[in-house]
């Protein structure tokens, strides 16, 4: 249904439909800032246990099983993953983040 406007609602429209791609495009930017930090932290917290000794050898694959035993249909923390964030920490050591995730906990 493609029905002529008058201009006073085709600028409306415009209005509209320009607040809310910014606000999805905000919205999709403050997910992968929390989603960075969040893996940020979880490297730290990986890194700091198994660079120390605190971890035997196969406790990033054990952590691994166990989430996904805990928290059905979890997806992104395979064993591959995790070591994974724990490089992303790694390279990115001097990142400050200001984020409201709860990762200082880890």
């Amino acid at each position: 249904m493609n029905e002529k406007l008058s201009p006073k609602y085709n600028d409306a429209v415009q209005q509209i439909k320009t607040a809310i791609l910014k606000s999805q495009a905000k919205a999709l930017a403050d997910v992968n800032q929390e989603q960075l930090a969040l893996y940020y932290g979880i490297g730290r917290y990986i890194s700091r246990n198994t660079r120390e000794g605190v971890w035997g050898k196969d406790a990033i694959a054990t952590i691994s099983r166990q989430l996904s035993s805990e928290m059905p249909g979890l997806r992104g923390f395979s064993s591959t993953n995790l070591r994974l964030m724990r490089i992303f920490y790694e390279e990115w050591r001097g990142l400050e983040t200001n984020s409201s995730v709860a990762t200082d906990e880890l």
